[in-house]
């Protein structure tokens, strides 16, 4: 079943391949930024600089996305921009939970492109 924009999100509905692929210090529960959504969350502390990804999904061109919620946008110089677009749960990974940090105080994660790719970095220990 694929994510509609408007729809909520249940732990029920997450594909085994997200689970089996979250880090053990990770979780999946319900956003606090958005309760109709499903946010990521640290059972123990994760050291500054630790990498997560890259951020998985289709590559899509932005004319081709309905939502911006579960994309990246990065460019390909033989493509152009494409979007890394991980609306469709069952060709995201874990990383499509990760949340906007509400305010510059909550966040402890910053995005980062390499080789074309979308990573996580942490830039504190929370």
């Amino acid at each position: 079943m694929a994510f509609t924009q408007g729809s909520v999100e249940c732990l029920e509905e997450i594909p085994a391949h997200v689970w089996s692929s979250l880090p053990d210090y990770l979780n999946l529960g319900q956003s606090a930024v958005n309760p109709s959504r499903i946010g990521v969350w640290a059972t123990k502390m994760i050291p500054k600089g630790k990498r997560f990804g890259p951020f998985v999904g289709e590559k899509k061109k932005r004319s081709q996305v309905t939502s911006n919620v579960y994309m990246w946008e990065v460019y390909f110089p033989a493509r152009g921009w494409m979007c890394i677009d991980a609306t469709d749960p069952l060709k995201g990974n874990w990383l499509r939970y990760v949340n906007w940090a509400r305010s510059s105080a909550e966040q402890n994660l910053f995005p980062l492109e390499i080789n074309r790719a979308i990573y996580y970095k942490v830039l504190r220990v929370s």
